[in-house]
């Protein structure tokens, strides 16, 4: 799995006690619950031509399996075997097990069924504030959210997990039973180095609220070249509160000051209204101010400057459509690697079981444009293998280089 309207079209991407006790408790039988998330597909799945002339057979095939079941967890790849067979994004099965069960739970908590099924209580999940990748069977960092708590034990993108107090590593489970005590995580920083041990104290959190603060922290200014680079990571879109800080960061923070920006739209979640583009429209009145004092104010939310977006294969959904946005008209230079080109609209809907079916029901175009499956192709192209990399971040390397070069040549210009 791994890898309303506007919000389903740009959408990508509870507490645990007491939830739990309502979550994957149902006794109805495998084959029934296969029936009741097929007879969803068949209603809901974007895609009639498909349904119609490939799906009774996948069907068919994938329900004698469904006679054999015994666990949750077997029912739960079974159901995202068959998925995969759809070959498109958005579309996949999520139990309690899966943190992306809490992240989209929270994205589409204004849906009456999520609220049923979270008691009507505010959506809360077990976190250190990582997102990790699986290569080749192993489990690596991907990213470590800006002030979370991984970041402070001192966990770094391209770690190895080994293990979490001596047993494999579940996003959920190796955390739930330990929030507000250290766990232990074992881990190799480099492919043949010996494994470090680290402890790493969970915590509950909302997971919108947890990416907001990480967002938060993210924002600095990064110098080089006698310039000021800020820099900003936004790990979710999925809201107009994220686009908020970065418009607020540019109004009255620190990024008054810089000379250049980078906005960093690796990792997380997409959901971006394509209109969050306007902060690069450069025909909106600057406001200068002076008070009795005799103190001036300027106040300018517009972006006026140069600008990266840093983007990889995680880029997905709303932050690909403003990846295009900015390429196709110009407005900030696209570095990283290809987007994921997932770009489908899609619901997230309730099982009788307590788990999540994430489904694609829209097709959706970008300027007349498909984007799923294709992707956006960066102007500059940095590949990044993520694999014990030590924290070291060559795309957002070549991402200052790049602005400090631009900036020093229009100083020149100017000269």
């Amino acid at each position: 799995m791994k890898n309303i309207v506007m919000l389903s079209i740009i959408v990508c991407l509870t507490s645990l006690y007491g939830v739990f006790a309502n979550l994957s408790t149902s006794s109805v039988p495998y084959p029934e619950l296969f029936d009741e998330v097929c007879r969803l597909v068949e209603e809901h799945f974007y895609n009639p031509s498909f349904i119609q002339e490939k799906f009774p057979t996948i069907k068919k095939e994938y329900r004698e399996k469904a006679e054999l079941i015994a666990t949750p967890t077997d029912f739960s790849r079974m159901v995202n075997a068959m998925l995969k067979h759809f070959d498109v994004s958005h579309t996949y099965y999520l139990t309690p097990r899966d943190y992306e069960y809490y992240h989209l739970s929270a994205v589409f908590s204004f849906l009456p069924s999520i609220q049923t099924l979270f008691d009507h209580q505010e959506i809360l999940y077990p976190t250190v504030g990582i997102i990790t990748v699986i290569i080749k069977q192993k489990v690596f960092i991907a990213a470590v959210l800006a002030g979370s708590a991984a970041e402070q034990a001192g966990l770094l993108s391209g770690d190895e997990i080994i293990d979490v107090n001596g047993t494999p590593y579940q996003p959920i489970d190796s955390l739930k039973d330990s929030v507000g005590t250290p766990v232990m995580f074992t881990v190799k920083r480099h492919a043949h180095a010996e494994v470090q041990r680290i402890a790493v104290t969970p915590v509950r959190m909302n997971p919108k609220t947890e990416m907001l603060e990480a967002q938060k922290a993210s924002i600095r200014i990064i110098e080089t070249q006698g310039s000021k680079i800020g820099y900003i990571h936004i790990y979710s879109y999925a809201g107009e509160e994220y686009h908020n800080e970065l418009v607020s960061a540019i109004s009255w923070g620190i990024f008054q000051e810089a000379d250049a920006l980078i906005i960093d739209l690796r990792y997380g979640m997409g959901g971006a209204d394509p209109s969050y583009l306007n902060i690069f429209n450069p025909k909106i009145p600057v406001i200068s101010s002076v008070d009795n004092t005799g103190k001036t104010y300027r106040y300018d939310p517009q972006w006026r400057k140069p600008a990266v977006f840093l983007v990889n294969g995680a880029t997905r959904s709303g932050k690909e459509i403003l990846a295009f946005g900015v390429q196709k008209y110009q407005l900030a230079t696209v570095i990283g690697e290809r987007t994921a080109g997932a770009t489908l609209g899609a619901t997230l809907f309730s099982v009788s079981n307590g788990d999540l079916l994430y489904l694609a029901g829209r097709r959706g175009y970008i300027d007349g444009v498909d984007l799923e499956g294709i992707g956006v192709t960066p102007d500059i192209e940095v590949p990044m293998d993520i694999r014990y990399c030590a924290g070291k971040d060559v795309q957002l390397v070549r991402a200052i280089d790049y602005l400090g070069e631009v900036v020093q040549s229009q100083r020149n210009v100017v000269k």
